[in-house]
């Protein structure tokens, strides 16, 4: 158990290690791109990669309904995780740090990231009820390309939030010792220097890490499942989505601090559509078109009895509309008021009352 536990912790570690390279490497290549823009696409994407490689490895693992449902539960538990803990924990920090009273976001950016969060959630929630299949699929990828789309057209204009003429030139320094231990990628093979050809090749280097410790996770999460007797949807609930949360997590609070307030806030939305429609959509995909559709109505050892009562005792359903009324109540929050110390509080009460939720079916 010991030693499961350590590569959990490894595990966490390395992803939330790599992301400062990974996120130099990809605000490099991404310098032009304006504020408003990266956060939801070019930062969502590359914070995402450990959900859609757990989603993958999990699918294609078991085979079966079994690595579905694991996959699934990474998704919305890190869904849930991004939509509260992230923007939370980012005001946190610099209230903490700077003493922001008050985090303001623009009204346009919540309002669009929002509705099609929201979009991608009732999409979900349709084919958990209908059954996955292979246009399922396919509409989940176009959803997101068209979602890419009306953000750049709706934002193209707006100002890069990077300043082309200081463009910071070299990873940071911190010795040898500390360098390997922070994982500075840089500082392996090109004394730091930060170019397009050495950050195509950190980009390359950090997935390979990345693609590492999804694997540790995924296998040590089947192990504790075996282990406690709880099903493998609740322990990738509880470990793989908070685990591969933390490059989002890291990311926009580097983000908030340095002031980019909307890439910070907007990278939460926009990785959660990019977990639901290609994270899962795309394994999901590719799966359907080799093995058919998937029929999402089987049974899963839940924990509490209200599935007893209400939806056949389909947790996956359950979890899909726990997940949109949380999506709603905060998204609503964060439009009608700036996020302060107060509906801080109130939107952590509510991720707790979402994992209550879950528990108690």
């Amino acid at each position: 158990m010991i030693y499961i536990i350590l590569k959990i912790i490894a595990a966490t570690y390395i992803l939330w290690k790599i992301s400062s390279s990974f996120d130099l490497a990809a605000n490099y290549l991404t310098r032009n791109i304006g504020e408003g823009i990266k956060g939801p696409t070019i930062n969502a994407i590359a914070s995402s990669l450990p959900e859609i490689f757990i989603s993958s490895m999990f699918l294609f693992y078991y085979g079966d309904v079994r690595g579905f449902s694991a996959g699934y539960a990474t998704i919305i538990g890190s869904s849930a995780f991004n939509i509260t803990l992230i923007p939370v924990v980012s005001f946190l920090v610099v209230f903490y740090n700077q003493k922001v009273k008050n985090f303001e976001v623009d009204r346009s950016i919540i309002k669009q990231d929002g509705l099609y969060l929201i979009g991608a959630i009732v999409l979900l929630m349709g084919g958990l009820y209908y059954g996955i299949h292979l246009y399922f699929t396919y509409a989940l990828v176009i959803y997101y390309i068209l979602y890419v789309m009306n953000l750049y057209l709706s934002r193209k204009d707006n100002k890069s939030d990077i300043d082309n003429n200081n463009v910071v030139l070299k990873e940071k320094s911190d010795g040898i010792f500390l360098n390997v231990l922070n994982l500075r990628l840089f500082r392996f093979f090109s004394g730091g220097k930060v170019n397009s050809k050495t950050s195509l090749v950190v980009i390359f280097l950090s997935i390979g890490l990345i693609a590492y410790s999804c694997d540790l996770l995924i296998t040590s999460t089947e192990y504790l499942s075996g282990k406690v007797g709880v099903n493998l949807f609740f322990v990738s609930f509880f470990i793989a989505s908070i685990a591969s949360s933390l490059p989002d997590t890291f990311l926009s609070i580097k983000d908030a601090l340095n002031g980019k307030f909307h890439d910070s806030f907007s990278n939460a939305y926009g990785s959660n559509v990019f977990d639901i429609c290609i994270g899962l959509g795309l394994p999901l995909l590719i799966y359907t078109s080799i093995n058919g559709t998937i029929d999402t109505n089987f049974p899963i050892s839940r924990i509490g009895c209200i599935g007893d009562y209400i939806l056949g005792g389909n947790i996956l359903l359950w979890s899909i509309i726990l997940l949109l009324i949380l999506t709603v109540i905060t998204t609503l929050i964060y439009y009608f008021k700036s996020l302060s110390f107060r509906s801080s509080v109130l939107i952590l009460l509510l991720y707790f009352l979402f994992i209550i939720g879950l528990i108690l079916f």
